[in-house]
């Protein structure tokens, strides 16, 4: 076996047949550079099965379960996370299964491998296209993303994939990917202060913000960066909120914070018709329907997952100091959106 370092990633190439004496081999190898791994700076080990004359055909190859075994020990006794990666397709499923129940990751290849063990590599709010069949699998993926910061699109099904692909240039594209998380780790979304459901379904908020603005205005709408913090007082002044909170099998609260100017342009926009500057009732209300459009979209969605998400009325402020304040200081995510190349926000929080 051969191995190389890439952007502080360990990748070993597996190039022979997958034996359970080459796995320990391979383990021991690894184990005994420990205190270099650490030297070294390396933030993960990726394990190559380019190479590897694995056949798909063989159902159960107790030589690659040994394998993932063996990886889940070593990963806990270096501290390091570890993937396989450069599997065949076929392999994709089989080694799914193995790995479900332990920290051992999947990565098509060391390009998702950099996203998730090394992301300071690459440049800032990469645009990642994202699909697999299994959905729960592509939120956790999705939702791991967004944490660090990427740009996601989710394609919701094989066609989905296929118009999203062919309408726009991605930076990367995830298929057949799993980052299977250790049970004995504090997840990062308690630490976070959301719950796992929330930040799985965060893309639901972002991707039906965008597609019901350009819908009912006829304004181009996109989302530009996030950010895990609390709620941004850094923000223009006069801006009218509107919040929602809702409960359910996911449980929050989410804001939409449009400046004044902008949300009399969307207004007018959806509405075809002209309005006083000044008609700060019609405008509050206008934000709050938004709300309800962005959130009625959303709700379905999450029916159409089988959750069941209830959503309380509107609440809107003229207020940022009051707004600020019934978001009690929690973490949450804060979006940083565009609409007619105009500035707005979300910020969704337990």
């Amino acid at each position: 076996m051969t191995n190389t370092i890439q952007h502080s990633i360990l990748i070993f190439n597996y190039n022979e047949t997958i034996l359970e004496s080459r796995n320990t081999v391979l383990c021991n190898t690894i184990l005994g550079q420990k205190i270099s791994l650490k030297e070294k700076n390396i933030k993960g080990i990726l394990v190559s099965l380019r190479e590897a004359p694995y056949s798909p055909f063989v159902k159960e190859d107790p030589n690659l379960a040994n394998l993932v075994t063996q990886l889940e020990k070593l990963s806990q006794a270096i501290d390091l996370p570890i993937a396989i990666g450069d599997y065949k397709k076929d392999t994709f499923t089989y080694l799914k299964k193995l790995s479900a129940n332990t920290s051992v990751k999947l990565f098509q290849n060391i390009n998702t491998a950099l996203l998730f063990f090394n992301p300071s590599a690459l440049k800032k709010e990469l645009a990642v296209l994202i699909y697999d069949d299994d959905k729960e699998n592509a939120d956790k993926i999705s939702s791991e993303l967004i944490k660090l910061g990427y740009s996601i699109v989710h394609a919701h099904d094989a066609e989905d994939f296929k118009l999203k692909a062919s309408a726009k240039k991605y930076d990367m594209t995830i298929t057949h990917t799993a980052i299977n998380q250790s049970k004995s780790k504090v997840s990062a979304t308690q630490s976070l202060g959301l719950s796992r459901q929330l930040i799985m379904n965060l893309p639901v908020f972002i991707d039906t913000a965008v597609n019901s603005l350009v819908t009912i205005t006829g304004l181009e709408a996109q989302k530009i960066k996030h950010e895990i913090r609390p709620f941004n007082e850094k923000i223009p002044p006069q801006v009218i909120i509107a919040a929602m909170k809702f409960k359910g099998e996911i449980s929050g609260s989410f804001f939409l914070i449009f400046p004044r100017e902008l949300a009399l342009i969307a207004l007018e926009a959806m509405l075809g018709e002209s309005l006083e500057a000044d008609d700060t009732a019609a405008i509050v209300d206008g934000v709050a329907e938004f709300c309800n459009i962005i959130t009625g979209s959303a709700k379905a969605i999450f029916s159409n997952k089988k959750l069941k998400v209830l959503f309380e009325l509107p609440k809107t402020y003229l207020s940022l100091q009051v707004a600020l304040n019934d978001t009690l200081g929690s973490n949450g995510v804060w979006i940083d959106m565009q609409l007619d190349e105009k500035p707005f926000y979300m910020f969704i929080t337990k």
